[in-house]
């Protein structure tokens, strides 16, 4: 049984007093709503469906009262009979409830509150919202407010706005990136968005003039080296050049691709050191190259030997 929350600045006498004084007025109010539904049903009874119609309208603007309430009033009175509706039950919760077959168990069931020690049950809206599948006004657990946010942020835009939004709140969007979903899903989406710019990059159009040498815009740079003569140029030679030049070129789209990508921990410490690795070869290469000599002291044979830590 819940306890009863006491605000400050009351004693829990005076507090039960006035929650009791506002159960009456609730139930005075029911009773009315139940009253006037029941006389329109009663009103409605012997005319043909297509008079019923035009005679709430009439009703309705002679006792300056909405058709549509009218209209909910009767409906609610002849899903309730009399002997079946709760007195201590608000009329708005026989209405939510009016359309679910088992209502008249169901509104029987409800646990009860402190308030009440003939056990019967302390119903209200949110309660019923929830009894039949639909939104409560008031979302009191995570998941309902989760739902909530979702239901009104329908538009692309605006949901889009309220991610970037929360992204400025550091803890959030740490959290967020430890849920592989939506890692994954940020990964796609910027493949995407680098699939469309490359895409873009390639349709025709007015083409600017480069200089000598200079690359085309949107397209990484060539690897430009010293010239050879490749007639007298040994073959060794020639391929560590198409290597190098393969290696750069091959390098700068893959990187564009990635540098959007929003990177695990364990990702990002993967590609440092494959690019610790790589340096290592390329000093010892550079070593090889000036020197003439092969060796290749301990710490970079660690590095570079090992099942699974080759290049």
């Amino acid at each position: 049984m819940p306890a009863l929350e006491v605000p400050l600045g009351f004693t829990r006498d005076a507090w039960i007093h006035y929650v009791h004084r506002g159960r009456r007025i609730i139930r005075t109010k029911s009773a009315s709503n139940f009253e006037l539904g029941d006389m329109l049903n009663e009103m409605t009874a012997a005319r043909p469906r297509g008079e019923i119609g035009q005679l709430m309208a009439l009703f309705s603007r002679q006792i300056r009262s909405s058709e549509s309430s009218l209209t909910k009033y009767r409906y609610a009175s002849k899903k309730w009979p009399p002997e079946m509706r709760r007195d201590d039950v608000p009329w708005n919760v026989h209405l939510v409830l009016a359309g679910k077959p088992d209502r008249f168990q169901l509104i029987r069931e409800e646990p009860s509150d402190d308030l009440d020690p003939r056990d019967q049950g302390a119903w209200h809206s949110d309660q019923a919202l929830r009894a039949v599948q639909a939104p409560p006004q008031a979302p009191a657990t995570p998941v309902e407010r989760i739902d909530t946010a979702k239901r009104l942020l329908r538009n692309t835009d605006e949901a889009a706005t309220a991610i970037t939004q929360l992204a400025d709140r550091t803890e959030v969007l740490r959290q967020a990136i430890e849920d592989p979903g939506f890692r994954r899903a940020v990964r796609d989406a910027s493949r995407d968005r680098a699939q469309r710019l490359e895409q873009a990059a390639e349709v025709p159009g007015p083409q600017a003039r480069t200089g000598p040498g200079e690359p085309e815009s949107g397209h990484p740079a060539p690897f430009i080296g010293p010239s050879v003569n490749y007639r007298d140029t040994p073959s060794s030679v020639l391929k560590i050049l198409g290597q190098c030049a393969s290696f750069c070129v091959s390098m700068q789209n893959t990187v564009v691709l990635a540098q959007e990508e929003m990177l695990t921990t364990e990702e990002e410490e993967a590609v440092l050191d494959s690019i610790k690795k790589v340096r290592a070869v390329c000093d010892w290469c550079e070593h090889v190259v000036t020197t003439g000599q092969a060796d290749m002291d301990d710490e970079l044979a660690r590095l570079l030997g090992g099942e699974g830590n080759q290049l």
